[in-house]
């Protein structure tokens, strides 16, 4: 990845410290537990933190502190999946940044506009290898990547005084992605039983996720052998069955960068 330079001046010696401290930590280390659940809970906070700074319901220095408070409630678990990211490009910067947000507040002006733009790059990098990736397992990956680093840009970006727009278009491509190729397959049964014509039949909905973790739900309609189905609503079983991958947080980061 290419890192940036500011009006030919070579970064603050502190960023350049950090930033090799952070490429040393993204080595990749033998594979952990990890709750996805906390990643997504820390990158739901930071999201809501950063939509109300956008929306003027937050300074910014109390944004900065509940962002900062967010991801290293999680850095752990951040972390340990960080490693398994199997493009080292997007593995170093997403550490990089994670490591350096807790630090934004103490960078110089010209350091801080090199934060934003070095984690604005890690963004585009990983939006552009969604869509090229070739398993649904490396788009998992980068999902949780891109919306860990998505917030801390976001937030970066602000302090720095730069414009936002690009980046959350970036944010807003990377996470429809992420809903278009881990979106479940599913299976309508309908449980016929004795039910006569006319008569309401229970349709079983089972969604499967490229994990092969599934979700069930269930409809009652009034339906006749041999006839298609009508449209069926799979948002619950879907929802289900994606609980543990980087869909959810792409799914609510949506309405955020568009608003």
């Amino acid at each position: 990845m290419m890192f940036r330079r500011l009006g030919g001046r070579p970064a603050a010696t502190a960023i350049a410290a950090m930033t090799a401290a952070a490429l040393v930590a993204a080595t990749p280390m033998p594979a952990q537990a990890v709750d996805p659940a906390t990643i997504v809970g820390a990158a739901l906070k930071a999201y809501d933190v950063y939509q109300k700074l956008a929306g003027g319901g937050l300074t910014l220095d109390d944004a900065t502190t509940k962002i900062i408070d967010a991801v290293n409630a999680a850095k752990t678990d951040i972390m340990r999946h960080t490693d398994r990211l199997a493009t080292a490009e997007v593995r170093a910067c997403t550490t990089s940044a994670v490591i350096n947000v807790a630090d934004i507040g103490a960078l110089s002006p010209d350091s801080r506009q090199l934060f934003a733009l070095n984690a604005t790059d890690c963004v585009t990098l990983a939006q552009s290898l969604l869509a090229t990736v070739g398993n649904a397992g490396s788009v998992d990956e980068l999902g949780f990547a891109v919306n860990v680093v998505g917030p801390i840009a976001l937030l970066a970006r602000t302090s720095a005084g730069l414009m936002t727009g690009g980046l959350r278009s970036s944010l807003t491509s990377a996470d429809s992605t992420v809903l278009t190729r881990l979106k479940p397959s599913c299976r309508d049964i309908p449980l016929w039983g004795d039910a006569g014509p006319g008569q309401p039949v229970e349709v079983e909905i089972i969604c499967t996720a490229y994990n092969g973790a599934q979700g069930y739900d269930s409809v009652v309609l009034r339906i006749k052998r041999g006839q298609p189905l009508p449209p069926i609503d799979h948002t619950s079983a879907i929802d289900d069955a994606v609980s543990a991958t980087s869909y959810p947080v792409a799914k609510a980061a949506l309405p955020v960068l568009t608003s």
